[in-house]
């Protein structure tokens, strides 16, 4: 065993063990190319001899090496030597463990924002045909410019395929289903990401008294009752009552998480110090470090009085009037405007038909047939009745059309050109 681990660490620098509590051994060290901190987790196990587990050993290390999205941390190898199995992903060093974070007071509108980013990252890797399974705060970065990247997708079906026990599987932000040895999912994944929810917006792990969730606004007022609905959703200890996927939820979540204008906070100034935590180069709404509230909340503007009208009689209309909704008045721009003569109209023909008959002709034409009177239901209730006697068609006049259609005009001839034959 120690042997195929020093293979799989050989040319690594600066390695470090970092541990081995979560069923795996873990070791920190720097890329023998590019220098860079990377963190190597290796599995205790080796994968076997049962081509069933190696052919989907081999397709979840293919698909975690093919995880691109900005929110994942990048996966730098992923595969097994001699059977063993491993997993290497780049440190992050500008940002930090969200786990290290919960015990801070987040404004809804910055947790709702991690969350969001954490919910790209899952379906990046859903179409990738990979599940997180094992989604905590320890497996959430955010860093110092406010993105977020998610580590160790997959990881929790590689311990799975070679038989190793997670510890971190009676993690309070693990869905129940997974503790009791389920396969994961997508709808484990919501539990994950609404108990990390829940965590930021209470700074505590979701509480539960006699089977029910206790709602996140008990212990924060900021906290809608919408909002509320859509957090014990996700949080359902039946997978069936859950949002089906992490795209629903985080849907439901964008529509409970809309600010009215009137309370958004104002952006303060580029380079402003949080009040909370005292970190600067602040630009936003919401500090990037502690996720604190830096601007207080709008005072609507009050609406100015209506000037008095010039006509009496519009202004005892108006005080009549009771309007339902608010208007809503459009400017529109309609640049320069320049003084002539006005408007001159002119007709214009564009196309003229050409007689075909003279009145001459016309009137040479006979008068049209009188039809014979009918009463249709009369008619219709008596059997037998001989057919109606239509009248004779009259004689049609001749006529000569060539004569009387115009000349048409005549085609114009073309030469050649005597200096294009030359060329030629």
């Amino acid at each position: 065993m120690r042997d195929l681990i020093r293979q799989i660490l050989e040319g690594y620098k600066s390695l470090k063990l970092e541990g081995q509590e979560e069923g795996y051994i873990q070791f920190s060290g720097q890329d023998p190319d590019s220098r860079q901190p990377v963190s190597i987790k290796i599995l205790p196990r080796s994968i076997g001899s049962d081509p069933q587990i190696s052919e989907r050993f081999n397709d979840l290390s293919r698909a975690i090496r093919h995880l691109n999205h900005p929110n994942i941390a990048a996966v730098r190898k992923a595969g097994e030597e001699a059977g063993l199995p491993y997993v290497i992903t780049r440190t992050l060093e500008k940002g930090h463990s969200l786990a290290a974070k919960l015990d801070q007071p987040w404004a809804v509108e910055t947790a709702a924002d991690i969350v969001s980013q954490v919910g790209l990252a899952l379906e990046h890797a859903y179409n990738k045909g990979v599940v997180h399974g094992g989604l905590t705060p320890d497996n959430v970065v955010v860093q110092d410019d406010g993105r977020v990247l998610v580590a160790d997708f997959g990881l929790d079906e590689m311990m799975e395929l070679v038989g190793v026990e997670a510890k971190k599987a009676a993690s309070p932000f693990v869905a129940p289903e997974r503790v009791v040895g389920q396969s994961a999912d997508a709808r484990a994944d919501v539990y994950s990401l609404a108990a990390i929810l829940y965590g930021m917006l209470t700074k505590r792990e979701p509480q539960v008294v006699d089977g029910q969730v206790l709602p996140p606004s008990q212990f924060n007022p900021d906290v809608s009752p919408r909002m509320d609905d859509v957090v014990l959703k996700a949080l359902a200890p039946n997978a069936l009552d859950r949002y089906p996927d992490v795209r629903t939820f985080m849907t439901a979540l964008g529509a409970s998480t809309v600010v009215p204008s009137e309370q958004r906070a104002v952006e303060i100034e580029a380079g402003a110090r949080c009040p909370s935590c005292g970190a600067g180069k602040q630009t936003g709404r919401f500090c990037r470090k502690c996720g604190a509230r830096l601007g207080k909340p709008q005072t609507p503007a009050q609406p100015e009085a209506p000037a008095p009208s010039e006509f009496p009689f519009q202004e005892s209309a108006l005080e009549e009037a009771v309007l339902d909704e608010p208007i809503q008045v459009t400017k529109v721009d309609v640049g320069r405007v320049r003084v002539g003569k006005g408007i001159e109209v002119s007709k214009t023909v564009i196309a003229q038909p050409t007689a075909v008959a003279s009145l001459d002709l016309e009137v040479e034409f006979p008068e049209p047939l009188t039809m014979p009177e009918l009463d249709v239901q009369q008619w219709a209730a008596i059997e037998h009745e001989p057919a109606i006697t239509m009248p004779e068609p009259p004689e049609m006049p001749g006529i000569d059309w060539a004569e009387i259609a115009p000349p048409m005009p005549e085609v114009p001839v073309i030469e050649d050109d005597p200096a294009t034959e030359e060329s030629d």
